[in-house]
C-alpha cells in the first residue's frame, strides 16, 4: 500500500482524489489546502486527515508519496521540499515556469533517490496511447506531418485567477498548450526549431497560440491552443498523424474541459493507404486513474517511471518556453 499526502484540493486535486479512491494499492492519508473547508470536503471523501501546513504533512512517517496539485508557481519549492523529506513525488503539469526551477527539481529528487513524475496525462489517455502504439510499431510507416488542436474557455474558476496570471500560471501556453507539445515530443522527439504566433490577452498572457515544430528531414508538426473560446463552446481536442502508409485521427468535442470525457464524444479513426478505414477499440479507463496507478506501481516495485521521465517533462517545458520566446520576438527559435 502506497500512502499519499495530497497538496492542494482545488480542481486538479479533486480529480486526483477521485482517481486514488479507485486504486486498491493507494491510500490518501493526509491533505493540505489553504481553504480549510475544501480540504475537509476532500478528506472526508477519502477517509483522510486534514493537516494545517505542508511541513507537518512532510514530516509524517506514514506518508510514502506526495502529490503536488498546487498552482504552477508553487511546484518547484514543494517538489524540492518533498524530495528532501524523502518522499516520492508526483507533480501536476506543467513541471514549472522556468528551466532553472525544473533543473532544481530534478537535482533534488535525484539526490534524494526518490521517484519523480510529472502528470502529462495524454501519455495515459487511451486514444493518444493507441496512436502512439500505431506509430511506434510502424504500422502506418514514418510520420510525415502531425497536427494537434486544444480549444477551451478561460479557467476563470482558478483561485485568485492564478492560471491567467503571467507570473503564476502563464496562461494558455504553459498550462493548456503543453499537453499537445508534450505528446508531439513523445512521438517525434526534440524539434530542431520552434516558431509561434498568437494573441495576447489583456492580462498579459498569450492565450491563443499557433506553434510549428520543425524536425528538419523528419516530420513537421503543428499545434493550436486557446483559452479564448466562450463558455458555450465545447471543449475540443483533436490529433492527426499523417504517416507514409496511412493516417490516424482522434476527435473529441464534449463538456467544458479535458476531464469531462463523454464516450460519445470520442472518435479514433485509422485510414490506411490501401483504402481501409477502421475504428480501433481503445481502453475505457480514465487517463488520470491510469497515470496515478502507474506511478503508484512504480513506487511499489522500486523503479523509476519510464512513460514520463523528469527529462521528458523538462523537454516539454523547454519547447513551450521556446514558443513563448518566439511569440515575444516574432523569430524562429532554435532548440
Amino acid at each position: 500500500m502506497v500512502r499519499i499526502g495530497l497538496l492542494g484540493c482545488g480542481f486538479i486535486g479533486k480529480v486526483h482524489a477521485k482517481a486514488y479512491a479507485q486504486i486498491p494499492d493507494a491510500k490518501v492519508v493526509a491533505v493540505v489546502d489553504r481553504d480549510s473547508g475544501r480540504a475537509k470536503e476532500v478528506a472526508e471523501e477519502l477517509g483522510a486527515e486534514v493537516v494545517p501546513v505542508v511541513d507537518d504533512l512532510l514530516s509524517r512517517q506514514d506518508i510514502d508519496m506526495v502529490d503536488v496539485c498546487l498552482p504552477t508557481y508553487l511546484h518547484a519549492d514543494h517538489v524540492i521540499a518533498a524530495a528532501r523529506a524523502r518522499k516520492h513525488v508526483l507533480c501536476e503539469k506543467p513541471m514549472a515556469l522556468s528551466l532553472e526551477q525544473a533543473d532544481a527539481m530534478i537535482e533534488a529528487t535525484e539526490q534524494a533517490g526518490v521517484a519523480f513524475m510529472v502528470g502529462h496525462t495524454l501519455r495515459f489517455w487511451p486514444e493518444y496511447v493507441a496512436i502512439k502504439d500505431l506509430v511506434s510499431r510502424g504500422e502506418l510507416g514514418k510520420p510525415v506531418a502531425v497536427a494537434a488542436t486544444r480549444l477551451g474557455t478561460a479557467p476563470t474558476w482558478s483561485w485568485d485567477r492564478w492560471l491567467l496570471d503571467p507570473e503564476r500560471g502563464g496562461g494558455a501556453v504553459p498550462d493548456l498548450h503543453i499537453h499537445d507539445i508534450d505528446y508531439i515530443a513523445w512521438l517525434l522527439g526534440k524539434p530542431r526549431s520552434v516558431m509561434a504566433r498568437g494573441v495576447r490577452s489583456a492580462n498579459g498572457c498569450w492565450d491563443h497560440v499557433f506553434t510549428t515544430l520543425d524536425y528538419g528531414d523528419g516530420a513537421a508538426a503543428f499545434a493550436e491552443g486557446t483559452f479564448l473560446v466562450p463558455p458555450s463552446f465545447p471543449f475540443t481536442m483533436t490529433f492527426r498523424a499523417i504517416c507514409e502508409n496511412g493516417t490516424a485521427e482522434f476527435v473529441f468535442r464534449s463538456g467544458v474541459n479535458i476531464e469531462a470525457r463523454a464516450e460519445s464524444g470520442n472518435t479514433l479513426t485509422v485510414y490506411r493507404k490501401e483504402g481501409t478505414v477502421t475504428h480501433p477499440e481503445v481502453a475505457k479507463e480514465d487517463a488520470y486513474k491510469a497515470e496515478l496507478e502507474y506511478f503508484v506501481r512504480c513506487i511499489e516495485e522500486g523503479r523509476r517511471p519510464e512513460i514520463t521521465t523528469p527529462g521528458d517533462a523538462r523537454l516539454s517545458l523547454e519547447i513551450v518556453l521556446a514558443a513563448v520566446r518566439s511569440l515575444e520576438s516574432g523569430d524562429v527559435v532554435r532548440m
